[in-house]
């Protein structure tokens, strides 16, 4: 479930409080199309962009106190050629594999239709609110030609702090995702965009002698709502949005924390050194001390098969999170996946068979069996083709009496046995084997299977 990829979009998402009433189109809109101010008000061409870009770069080098090494490329685009771009860009930097082990993976725990197409739900979710976008690869900043004129001074104030970075830092390379990486990759995204989002909070806010410092944590949180209302991705799965919006939220609180100890040095010595994990980044404390990421056994295939490993990835504590407030409150979400100290997923396939295995270490048995009762609670749940359209969710009491003995399964119909061991400090999960037909899938195990399977991966056997 990795979410980083070379492109870093500016999102129409950032929630900001204490706003002029000028702010209000570059701070709370809902997306990025075509407004009243982009009528009036059309962004600069030519040498008056040339202008406009160069000044806004002045702002963010003042307030991020970080100068360029070499001028900044930028160019002003329609939306159609924006979108073009991040097509290309998306399906230049997803795998075949790595799409592939994604879809089975979110298939596997009940996250996404069985018949989704994660690709296109990428490429819709990006497109309908990418306002621009800075582009390691060709080194260019792109920015929508109908965007009102303070959308596109923050969208520009955003996409110039990463331009420095890329210059810095090198950033291609660090958000290049590879088999075991994707939590890694993770964390240097939400670096990048905390540090962004921060700056361009800076530079809007400065003529009010204040800076993103001043604003109230709980207001970035605020774009998980706005975003997942939107119409135009009604039918994207809410985890994908979520995975969207993290980078963000998650982001800036972590870079604030840098900021509160040390200023923006604190942030540059961050890039010299970025975290390792998103453990790091929810827990800067643990940044501190560069507590990385446990070596865990990698799951061993179902009994009987699927045998071929064709997906290997880290979920960390942010992709543990974001998979458990599929099922529980955001909340207790975040307190399920805290204690974290290691994990591999890993999808097996052979023909039409498929099965997912998650191997996941904790700090201590108490948090390994906190996180155990989350699995338990998506585990419990019908299908999601079979809850209707207000499903409830299954209480913590009934995840904790399901695991009495620590273990707990579900038999299901498409998508196999849902099989959770704890032994310890260690969790073995184990979903299917499913058969895949095309757009349908069936089960292939029960849960006798699937807790002898998930009892090997807890065992890392």
């Amino acid at each position: 479930m990795n979410r980083g990829r070379a492109l870093l979009p500016w999102l129409f998402i950032a929630g900001c409080a204490a706003e002029r009433p000028s702010e209000r189109a570059a701070t709370h809109p809902a997306r990025a199309e075509p407004t009243k101010a982009a009528a009036s008000s059309p962004p600069p061409a030519g040498d008056a962009a040339d202008s406009a870009v160069q000044a806004a770069l002045a702002e963010v080098v003042g307030v991020r106190k970080l100068g360029t090494l070499r001028p900044v490329s930028s160019r002003v685009i329609a939306r159609k050629e924006l979108g073009e771009r991040v097509r290309d860009e998306v399906l230049s930097e997803l795998e075949p594999r790595q799409v592939q082990g994604i879809t089975e993976s979110l298939v596997a725990f009940g996250s996404v239709p069985v018949d989704i197409d994660y690709q296109k739900a990428v490429l819709e979710l990006l497109g309908s609110q990418v306002a621009g976008y800075y582009d390691p690869r060709d080194k260019m900043m792109f920015l929508l030609d109908d965007l009102g004129e303070e959308a596109q001074a923050a969208t520009l104030w955003h996409e110039l702090v990463h331009a420095i970075q890329d210059q810095h830092y090198d950033l291609r390379p660090k958000l290049k995702w590879a088999p075991g990486k994707g939590d890694t990759t993770a964390a240097v995204q939400a670096l990048a965009e905390g540090d962004a989002t921060s700056a361009m909070l800076d530079v809007m806010l400065s003529a009010q002698g204040q800076t993103a410092l001043d604003l109230s944590e709980q207001t970035f949180a605020q774009g998980i709502g706005m975003l997942e209302a939107l119409p135009e991705i009604a039918t994207v799965p809410a985890i994908m949005k979520r995975s969207i919006v993290a980078p963000y939220t998650d982001g800036i609180a972590f870079v604030h924390a840098l900021r509160r100890a040390g200023g923006w040095a604190a942030v540059d010595a961050a890039w010299r050194e970025p975290p390792t994990t998103t453990e790091q980044i929810l827990h800067p404390e643990k940044y501190a001390v560069r507590e990385g990421a446990a070596k865990v056994a990698s799951p061993s295939p179902p009994p009987g098969g699927p045998t071929e490993a064709i997906y290997v990835d880290r979920l960390g504590e942010q992709g543990l999170r974001l998979l458990f407030e599929d099922w529980m409150p955001v909340a207790s979400a975040g307190a399920a996946a805290t204690g974290w100290a290691g994990d591999e997923v890993v999808v097996f396939a052979t023909g039409d068979r498929l099965a997912v295995a998650v191997h996941v270490a904790f700090d201590d048995e108490a948090h390994a069996k906190r996180a155990a009762e989350a699995f338990a609670r998506g585990a419990l749940l019908d299908e999601p083709e079979d809850r209707g359209s207000a499903a409830a969710r299954i209480s913590s009491e009934q995840a904790a009496s399901a695991l009495r003995s620590g273990r707990a399964c579900k038999e299901r119909s498409r998508r196999g046995p849902f099989a959770i061991v704890r032994r310890g400090h260690d969790l073995g999960v184990a979903l299917g084997p499913f058969r895949r037909q095309g757009g349908a899938v069936a089960t292939v195990a029960d849960c006798r299977a699937g807790l002898g399977w998930a009892a090997a991966i807890a065992a890392g056997k």
